[in-house]
């Protein structure tokens, strides 16, 4: 089960909200890079004839097929972990409120340029301070870490 991944503490949380992004990069981009990896081994090559004696490798062309057939099984599995993620992160995510969603994200899925002003941001944006910002902070980790592990 993806869950047994990000067994530990607030750290096992905080891991899961960070991959979220990753995950769904791989979901959009993943079938566009199947695609191309079996349109290039059922398409084939031409043999440029430049006159020149060239090595030859009378496995050459199974080779690359077995390459890509790898490279095609690496591509589904990652594809179908990225799948399982989500399956189990966005119903857990979709429980949170507004506000911790919008806490979580600007603490923990904004790159790392932003994230160091993301207590100021909230603070000014939800009118809290930046003290009770860290505690709401803390109880949208807590929330969804039980809702993620339970």
């Amino acid at each position: 089960m993806i869950a047994w991944k990000y067994l530990d503490t607030n750290a096992a949380t905080i891991a899961a909200i960070r991959d979220y992004e990753n995950m769904q990069a791989i979901i959009d981009d993943t079938p566009d890079i199947i695609r191309e990896v079996s349109a290039v081994m059922v398409s084939p090559k031409n043999q440029q004839i430049t006159g020149m004696p060239s090595a030859h490798n009378p496995n050459a062309g199974q080779e690359q097929l077995v390459s890509r057939l790898d490279r095609l099984d690496v591509l589904e599995e990652r594809e179908r972990v990225a799948k399982a993620y989500m399956a189990w992160f966005i119903p857990a995510w979709d429980r949170l409120t507004e506000q911790e969603q919008l806490i979580l994200t600007e603490f923990f899925m904004v790159s790392n340029q932003f994230r160091n002003g993301a207590r100021g941001r909230l603070a000014s944006k939800l009118n809290y301070t930046e003290r009770h910002i860290d505690r709401l902070r803390a109880d949208a980790i807590q929330k969804l870490q039980t809702l993620l592990f339970g």
